[in-house]
């Protein structure tokens, strides 16, 4: 009986190690690829590669402003880091990602959705998995660490104990990790300059509704910290309120703000009430140029 439990509990350990070596060769993959967006900036771009400005935002960030677009009318380099289904977390996450990988930008915009106003909830963001991969980075495990309430902790846990995350995230980090092999260069539903744009369709109902307008004030601590950050790297923070459908926000004067949640007025320019089209992105871009030659033109920086 011994032997069979002393040979059960070696077979056991066998398997624990194989399993989490496929874990291990699954990060790196996803590490040296381009599929998700934490990868994507460090194998995408040099670091010595002068980069103007940096977007930060969750789906609103994401396909609201177009990079290419502001850099085709600007003459500027830019890269579109917004995730979908992140919050301002995550936001924070991936700014010290950008800096602590070394690289550097005159202009942070943050694409601030209302309801990060004033408090975000303390609970990992549902793509927060994506940066699992760099679990060995002190600031990604602090982060995990902070937010993460899933027994097991599978991705705090990750880097002793891979199998975990992929056996919690197989239907998100699997496939994922087997494109990353097979094709590297591949990029989960964003362009070479992270953006995501949706169709020109229009929103089928035609109710008219009367705009909500709120009175608002921006008071989150996590703004605080990006200012923090931004002002360490001597970029400088630009906070951004994308267009909502009949949703109207009326903010305290505040220097470096671009509002334009109420800017665009008709449903034609909406795939639905918190995103734009292909028509809205390319309006809300083009508005949001206008206001950043403004801002270009009373700052200069200069990155060694």
């Amino acid at each position: 009986m011994k032997r069979f439990l002393l040979k059960l509990s070696l077979y056991g350990i066998v398997f624990l190690i194989l399993i989490n070596c496929i874990g291990w060769i699954g990060d790196a993959a996803l590490r040296r690829s381009s599929f998700f967006k934490p990868s994507f900036l460090v194998n995408s771009f040099q670091v010595d590669e002068k980069i103007d400005y940096l977007i930060l935002g969750s789906s609103r960030g994401l396909t609201t402003l177009n990079s290419i677009r502001i850099d085709e009318e600007l003459g500027l380099n830019g890269i579109n880091l917004s995730m979908d289904d992140t919050d301002l977390k995550t936001h924070t996450l991936m700014l010290k990602h950008f800096f602590n990988n070394g690289f550097k930008a005159d202009y942070c915009i943050l694409t601030l959705d209302n309801s990060n106003f004033e408090k975000t909830q303390l609970r990992l963001g549902d793509n927060d998995y994506r940066f699992s991969p760099f679990i060995q980075e002190n600031y990604v495990k602090e982060h995990f660490n902070t937010y993460e309430t899933i027994p097991l902790k599978p991705n705090s846990n990750s880097r002793l104990f891979p199998f975990i995350k992929y056996s919690y995230y197989n239907l998100q980090l699997v496939p994922a990790t087997i494109v990353s092999l097979l094709t590297p260069e591949k990029r989960h539903r964003f362009d070479e300059k992270g953006n995501f744009v949706y169709p020109g369709t229009k929103l089928t109902k035609h109710e008219k509704t009367k705009p909500i307008t709120k009175i608002a004030q921006i008071n989150n601590p996590l703004v605080d910290e990006i200012k923090k950050i931004c002002e360490k790297n001597n970029s400088k923070l630009i906070i951004y309120i994308a267009p909502y459908k009949d949703f109207v926000i009326e903010l305290d004067a505040s220097t470096n703000t671009i509002n334009h949640s109420g800017i665009l007025t008709t449903q034609n320019y909406f795939y639905d009430k918190l995103h734009v089209n292909s028509d809205g992105s390319e309006f809300a871009t083009l508005e949001f140029i206008k206001e950043l030659k403004n801002i270009q033109a009373t700052t200069k920086y200069n990155h060694n």
